[in-house]
């Protein structure tokens, strides 16, 4: 059974990050969280590098760790490394790092950091750090596995001037994965139950656009659309009303408005745009939530954020199982495309 793992974030590419270096181990481990986009626990991380230097950060992932009192601990070791390593090829990295983080430490699991350096040499990519981190959070033990027994703390992640540009791009890092998956997390069900009926009383006929804000015309629902974004960037987007909810479903259904908002997500207000679509993937109800989580998906990607991303996907497909549009996203996730490629399809090329 392949084990759980995080699908692979895309990373930000070469010509969108600031050149920042990370100047010793303690401060690798607190760029983990900002890459990842939370704070894992028991988690194995893995990091590609690449670029010029050979050792600029790209894509980032985690898998969790077995648990080490699994009585077939050792072959779950190996599938999860082997999961780890098969996600990090898509950046095609000229090396790698890796991370594992668990507080059962110092230096556990070391039959598992075998296998990460044992997989890595396979594919012969070098290995440029293989650390153990308590948390990554500040003040937090890490240590080195290899022989050079280097060990110290985790500096505040915030102090650090990696970590500082990555959030100052705008990168939110969430205290654990549950509270990133809580972005995206389904309202009051039996909110989200009534405004269901109402979208199939309107998928039926039986409510007009006089009778709780449906739309029926792409315009009217570009409108809509636009409204929402310019509450969000005024502070004051609510959506507890069941006819704004559902006229943005019934809006983000059509295919013009859909393409409006994806080129809205690749604006200069795309903070703004993201929060409407975290709000919506939340508010509305199965199957339409796949619009806007796939869109939130979207706006990750540009930014970088394959964590949320990847949450926004899976929201998108418990929602709506075969989404053609989630579909499409994630191919491109998981493909490896660049920020900045995404956003020229997008946008035909303007910026």
């Amino acid at each position: 059974m392949t084990p759980p793992a995080d699908r692979p974030p895309v990373a930000l590419p070469v010509d969108d990050r600031p050149v920042l270096r990370v100047r010793d181990q303690g401060e690798l481990v607190a760029a983990v969280p900002a890459m990842l986009g939370f704070h894992p626990r028991e988690s194995l991380v893995l990091m590609a590098t690449g670029g010029r230097s050979g050792r600029r950060l790209g894509l980032t992932l985690r898998v969790d760790l077995p648990p080490p009192e699994h009585p077939q601990y050792a072959e779950h070791a190996e599938l999860v490394v082997a999961s780890a390593v098969r996600g990090l090829l898509l950046d095609e990295p000229t090396g790698a790092i890796a991370v594992v983080v668990s507080e059962a430490g110092p230096l556990p699991h070391s039959l598992l950091a075998c296998h990460v350096e044992s997989a890595l040499d396979a594919q012969r990519i070098p290995i440029q750090a293989l650390m153990w981190a308590e948390r990554t959070a500040g003040g937090a033990g890490w240590a080195c596995y290899e022989s050079c027994g280097c060990a110290g703390l985790v500096p505040e992640p915030a102090a650090t001037p990696f970590v500082a540009a990555v959030v100052a791009e705008g990168r939110v890092v969430h205290a654990d994965r549950a509270a990133l998956e809580a972005v995206v997390a389904p309202a009051d069900p039996a909110v989200l139950r009534r405004r269901e009926e109402r979208l199939i009383r309107a998928a039926d006929g039986e409510l007009d656009g006089a009778e709780g804000g449906i739309v029926l015309d792409p315009a009217a629902g570009m409108s809509v659309v636009d409204a929402a974004i310019a509450d969000a960037a005024a502070g004051r987007l609510a959506l507890a009303d069941d006819g704004i909810v559902v006229a943005l479903a019934t809006a983000l259904g059509m295919p013009e408005v859909r393409a409006w908002a994806l080129r809205r997500s690749a604006a200069q207000d795309a903070a703004v745009v993201e929060q409407v679509w975290a709000a919506l993937a939340r508010e509305t109800p199965d199957p339409e939530a796949a619009e806007p989580a796939t869109l939130l998906a979207v706006s990750a990607l540009l930014r970088g954020d394959g964590a949320l991303a990847n949450i926004a996907l899976d929201r998108a497909e418990r929602a709506w199982p075969g989404h053609a549009f989630a579909a499409l996203v994630r191919r491109a996730a998981t493909a490896g495309l660049r920020p900045s490629s995404i956003r020229e399809m997008l946008t035909g090329g303007d910026r």
